[in-house]
């Protein structure tokens, strides 16, 4: 699994965001986008 702070813009400080929300990788943070996005 890839570290959040590898994607662009994820810097430190959102890292810990995500982390908080139980998003621990970038592969979990894309599931989490498309589910949030293709949902309407």
């Amino acid at each position: 699994m890839a570290e959040l702070t590898s994607m662009m813009n994820i810097g430190k400080e959102m890292e810990k965001k995500l982390t908080s929300i139980g998003i621990e990788s970038s592969e979990e943070h894309m599931k989490q986008a498309q589910k949030t996005h293709f949902s309407g």
